[in-house]
């Protein structure tokens, strides 16, 4: 019976995180250590639209990656992942949250602001392809319907976020909308690293600059 991932991809996987995880670490100052889950996928979406490669956070202390060895360019996308799924840990021990805290739709935006920016700062080859995925004119169209979800709690998979079938929001909506946020915060002086410092006004603020004008 073969088993993937075979030992020598595992090893692979480990110090791909790893390398992550120590550029992660040079720009957002974590105090507590990161353990990491690492699992194999077959799922159909995560090879054709990630990359081979997904992670999850579940706390500061904590996240899991999930690869698949046989997709081209696996590597970069775990690299990216990695790097993505620290800054999350990193979001978490700042604010004190865990796996059971409640979480307002404004907070997670700014969290995923950092998460997309800080990956694209250090790992700039990874794909993202949600960050891009819809412009600025087209999250316009729905800034008026997110500000007023903003303070409903965040939910795993949000369909701001995760919307394959597009009958909330476009698939993906939430994370363009997200890095662009972020890209606007950084515009305004604020530092990746004290993203989980910011509040709701400063998104508010953010966003209304990007997208009512247009």
């Amino acid at each position: 019976m073969n088993h993937r991932p075979a030992s020598e991809e595992l090893e692979k996987a480990q110090s791909i995180v790893e390398e992550g995880i120590m550029l992660a670490k040079e720009e957002l100052p974590k105090e507590e250590d990161v353990r990491v889950g690492y699992g194999w996928t077959e799922d159909d979406f995560v090879k054709e639209q990630m990359n081979g490669s997904r992670g999850l956070g579940w706390n500061s202390g904590y996240f899991e990656a999930e690869f698949n060895a046989d997709v081209e360019g696996w590597e970069t996308a775990l690299l990216g992942t990695s790097v993505h799924e620290f800054a999350h840990a990193y979001f978490s021990e700042q604010k004190g949250l865990d796996e059971h805290s409640e979480k307002p739709m404004w907070m997670y935006i700014i969290e995923e602001g950092l998460t997309q920016n800080i990956t694209e700062k250090l790992v700039p080859e990874a794909p993202e392809p949600w960050r891009y995925e819809h412009s600025v004119d087209k999250i316009s169209e729905y800034w008026e319907d997110v500000k007023e979800e903003l303070d409903r709690q965040y939910s795993y998979p949000d369909p701001l976020f995760i919307d394959r079938e597009g009958e909330n929001y476009p698939n993906w909506l939430g994370y363009s909308l997200s890095y662009q946020i972020g890209q606007e915060l950084m515009e305004q002086g604020h530092e990746l690293q004290d993203f989980p410092e910011l509040e709701k006004e400063d998104l508010v603020e953010a966003g209304d600059s990007l997208f009512e004008e247009r």
